[in-house]
């Protein structure tokens, strides 16, 4: 809702159909091919294959899989309590292409991750590449009478140099509709820096998580050169009102739904989340399309989700976001809108 300021006002979409093939070969060389069949196109979201290290406690990824960078993008999103992540993630890397190093310790207190990939997204045509380190602690870990044994801090960073266009891109709000279009000649032009700071614990039907994700990243346009800051982050809280545990593996109903009978509850979940990005004042000078900029987005949403059973999810979410200053939008303007979002989803 915005004043019929959106084109369209609503529609229908097709996510992501994702059919995964995953294994071992001769027992400790795992694989995984993971193609995604969107609405206007086809991509390999993962294709990689390694060995596995150090007893099973680690593997090596060679190939394409997910950057060891934010909470958010590293579980799995058939498990998340919103259609969309937060606000912020679009400040993270996505999967790519490179070698991957992901570990934990023998008593699992610690995780880690290393990788080296192209930093685009997908190929690469000049010689700079983005490194990344993930560290995790849960310092409680094996401890089963401790309502804290299922908590976790994070920290990540990503470092490399990117020469892309991204004058047909723009920053997207909460619901992925454009609100800061760049301008026409605008591009990546140096080295970008990620900082990642997270928080997450659940305990019975209770379940916490929280980031705050920085980058830094140098940009050109005809106007000039910039070296332009973007920071921001998110908490959600969520329970089962149900009372089934909920886990990063999401929830098992202990009433499931029979489709066919009609018998059954399935399991309900309540969550919140408040997320905020913050934009350099510099961006307005050189940088995004005259008229559009905003140097603060704060995103409020409200979900409730019903899981039939392990294989089916219904997610509904009111998502509102509110903007520093009026922003052009697709047939209009305005400072703020809200979005409702209904999402079905199966996994078998």
């Amino acid at each position: 809702w915005s004043d019929d300021a959106r084109d369209p006002t609503a529609q229908l979409d097709l996510k992501r159909v994702r059919p995964e093939i995953s294994g071992e070969l001769a027992g400790s060389l795992a694989f995984n091919l993971e193609p995604n069949f969107g609405a206007d196109e086809v991509e390999l979201e993962e294709a990689w294959v390694g060995p596995r290290l150090l007893g099973g406690r680690a593997t090596l990824h060679i190939g394409r899989m997910k950057a060891p960078f934010n909470l958010e993008e590293v579980r799995s999103r058939r498990h998340i309590d919103f259609p969309y992540f937060s606000i912020v993630n679009q400040l993270a890397p996505a999967e790519d292409h490179g070698l991957f190093l992901n570990g934990e310790s023998a008593d699992r207190r610690h995780e880690y991750g290393l990788a080296l990939y192209n930093g685009t997204g997908a190929a690469d045509t000049n010689s700079s590449k983005d490194v990344a380190a993930r560290w995790m602690l849960h310092p409680f870990a094996g401890d089963g009478t401790s309502r804290l044994a299922n908590l976790q801090f994070g920290l990540a960073g990503t470092l490399g140099s990117q020469d892309e266009d991204v004058g047909e891109l723009a920053l997207k709000n909460e619901t992925r509709l454009d609100i800061v279009p760049f301008a026409d000649d605008a591009r990546l032009d140096g080295t970008r820096e990620r900082l990642g700071l997270e928080l997450a614990w659940f305990d019975g039907p209770w379940f916490l998580q929280g980031e705050y994700l920085g980058m830094r990243q140098e940009m050109t346009s005809a106007a000039g050169a910039e070296r332009v800051l973007f920071h921001g982050g998110y908490l959600t809280f969520a329970r089962v009102l149900t009372g089934e545990t909920r886990t990063f593996r999401g929830v098992s109903p202990a009433m499931p739904f029979d489709f066919a009978t009609g018998t059954g509850r399935g399991a309900w979940t309540l969550a919140v989340r408040y997320s905020i990005l913050n934009l350099d004042d510099d961006l307005e000078a050189a940088l995004v399309e005259p008229g559009s900029f905003t140097d603060q987005v704060q995103t409020g949403s409200l979900g409730l989700n019903w899981t039939p059973n392990r294989h089916a999810l219904v997610r509904t979410a009111v998502v509102g976001s509110f903007y520093g200053g009026d922003i052009r939008l697709d047939t209009g303007s305005g400072d703020r809108e809200a979005a409702l979002l209904v999402e079905f989803q199966l996994h078998y």
